[in-house]
């Protein structure tokens, strides 16, 4: 098997990169917005159009799941439209292992008349919905389990009626995407909604996203300064919203020039996004990589050459790159709580994993740490299972540029957010020979 090419079990030989990495990558859209647009879209109906979205996985599942509720969605090529609605009485709504697209849409559901089915995959099933349950219940919402167990997790029987909003009260320490699923509710109802937090969420750069959406779709959304209330109100009109590269997808070349050395220009990415992922470059600029905007994205040069510390609460997706460029750089990344709780356990199998190719990581509660350093010889490994979770493959990737001879296991789940990630990636590395 060669470096980058699929076996026929699904493992990969991450190519490794002794002269760096160079060369000029595409990021695909991103997917926290593409997925926030997409359901926008939809419930504004005819005349709405979302442009250049990210075609993978997860929106494509949760495009499924709104067309088996009769909303009308043409995807062609870099362009979705939609249509409108036709009535429909019941559903069974499969998201895999899309945690955004199951909250997000589980909010909907309780306002859209009719019977709904919604479930995922088991590691779907693990991830918290329970505190959204609950505000929706107390706006009306009629839901109950739909599996064997009693707890309020996936699958969930939706009992949709009409809701009138008000002000609901919400636990979001375990997920932002609570009080984004409420406020894209929050334009179909008559009385708006007004959302009130015990504590500031976590990822709060994600719920700025979703008010970016309600307010190009024409809603109004307003917010205290300490991010603990929330007012949204509607309709949703119909607008055309164009997307955005994906600083979360962006993060793994950068780290990959901050391990292995090179220069990457990373084009469709701006330093002035919204997206809070893109504190990646000003973290690495900390470390010593060079950073500069260039007319088509932004340019990263360089290695780390001083410890990388951040605290990740509200850039959890980081994680994965970071704890790469953290291994081999030395450094210190905290606020790492929610890990638990992503497509796998992020920090426990992060950890593993590098540990495995011989780098002297460390995860005490919500810190990861290392001393830096590159593992003394050539590790011998099987491959290494990322846990059917995309990034973690991807920071795998990365590793794969520094340690000869990483493979990967099932390294197709990349799909969930970057289908076309490894023909990209072996470009960057043969770049530099």
């Amino acid at each position: 098997m060669s470096s980058g090419q699929a076996g026929q079990d699904g493992t990969v030989g991450a190519p490794d990169a002794p002269r760096g990495v160079l060369g000029r990558i595409s990021v695909p859209a991103a997917k926290s917005l593409t997925q926030r647009a997409l359901l926008a879209a939809a419930v504004a109906g005819e005349g709405s159009v979302v442009r250049g979205p990210l075609d993978a996985d997860d929106p494509r599942l949760l495009a499924a799941a709104l067309g088996r509720l009769g909303f009308r969605l043409d995807w062609r090529d870099d362009t979705i439209a939609a249509h409108g609605r036709e009535p429909v009485a019941a559903a069974e709504l499969e998201l895999g292992n899309n945690g955004t697209g199951a909250r997000l849409l589980l909010a909907q559901l309780a306002a859209l008349p009719g019977e709904w089915r919604l479930d995922g995959s088991p590691r779907l099933r693990e991830r918290p919905v329970a505190a959204l349950v609950a505000a929706l219940r107390a706006l009306g919402a009629a839901i109950v389990p739909a599996g064997p167990a009693a707890a309020d997790a996936l699958p969930l029987q939706v009992t949709g009626r009409p809701l009138r909003g008000g002000a609901v009260t919400l636990d979001a320490s375990a997920s932002s995407q609570f009080v984004s699923a409420l406020l894209l509710l929050a334009p179909r109802l008559p009385d708006g909604l007004e959302i009130v937090l015990p504590a500031p969420p976590p990822s709060r750069p994600y719920v700025g996203l979703t008010v970016e959406v309600l307010r190009a779709f024409g809603a109004t959304v307003d917010s205290s300064d300490d991010a603990r209330r929330f007012r949204a109100a509607g309709p949703l009109r119909p607008a055309t919203f164009a997307l955005e590269g994906d600083w979360s997808a962006a993060a793994f070349p950068c780290a990959a020039v901050a391990v292995a050395g090179g220069e990457v220009t990373i084009a469709g990415v701006r330093l002035d996004s919204a997206q809070g992922d893109a504190a990646i470059v000003r973290l690495l600029a900390d470390a010593g990589c060079g950073v500069r905007a260039v007319p088509d994205g932004v340019a990263v040069s360089g290695r780390a050459l001083r410890p990388l510390r951040a605290d990740l609460a509200d850039t959890p997706d980081l994680f994965p790159a970071l704890a790469v460029v953290v291994a081999f750089a030395g450094g210190r990344l905290t606020g790492l709580g929610g890990l638990v709780a992503k497509e796998s356990d992020r920090l426990a199998v992060m950890t593993d994993r590098l540990r495995r190719l011989g780098l002297p990581v460390r995860a005490d509660g919500d810190v990861f740490s290392a001393p830096g350093g590159r593992p003394p010889g050539r590790p011998t490994v099987d491959p290494l299972d990322p846990a059917d979770d995309h990034r973690v493959a991807m920071a795998l990737a990365v590793a794969g540029t520094v340690v000869p001879g990483v493979r990967i296991a099932s390294a197709d789940c990349v799909a969930k957010s970057w289908p076309e990630f490894w023909p990209a990636w072996r470009a960057l590395v043969k770049g530099a020979r």
